[in-house]
């Protein structure tokens, strides 16, 4: 449920009209709601752990903000955030969310495995390309067999 839910907000399945002021109600227990702002907001299995799960009746809201982004810093105050079990990295993290786009915040989350492997230089073609060769040399004794 949770990962069709995530991926049809993300992906704006959901809100097909285009209603500036759609809205989604989530009715779930602690652990449940942890879990769904654990995969939102990519946060890693220690900051998960760090967050106190729900009282009866309680709210948490999560606003889309100017720049394109949810964030709950919109509606919450550090103090609260800070009650939840936030740290200050993800307090910070909320409010870049909450006004700045995507691409001016994203360099600075350490926990955005999809956007991590960005940085890594790619190998020169020839590098590729020898590794490339060996890889399809396997040696078997005295024999060699070429996989190509």
């Amino acid at each position: 449920f949770l990962e069709s839910l995530w991926r049809d907000i993300d992906m704006n399945r959901i809100n097909r009209c285009g209603i500036s002021n759609f809205n989604i109600v989530i009715v779930s227990h602690g652990v449940t709601s942890r879990v769904f702002l654990m995969k939102w907001f990519r946060w890693t299995v220690e900051q998960f752990e760090r967050l106190h799960n729900l009282t009866n009746c309680q709210v948490r809201v999560m606003q889309l903000g100017a720049g394109g982004e949810y964030s709950l810093a919109i509606h919450h105050s550090d103090e609260e955030m800070k009650g939840w079990g936030l740290s200050q990295e993800m307090i910070t993290d909320q409010k870049m969310r909450a006004t700045a786009k995507k691409s001016d915040w994203i360099d600075d989350c350490p926990w955005h495995l999809n956007d991590f492997f960005q940085h890594l230089r790619e190998s020169d073609e020839a590098d590729c390309l020898e590794e490339d060769q060996q890889d399809s040399l396997n040696l078997i004794g005295d024999r060699s067999i070429d996989c190509s």
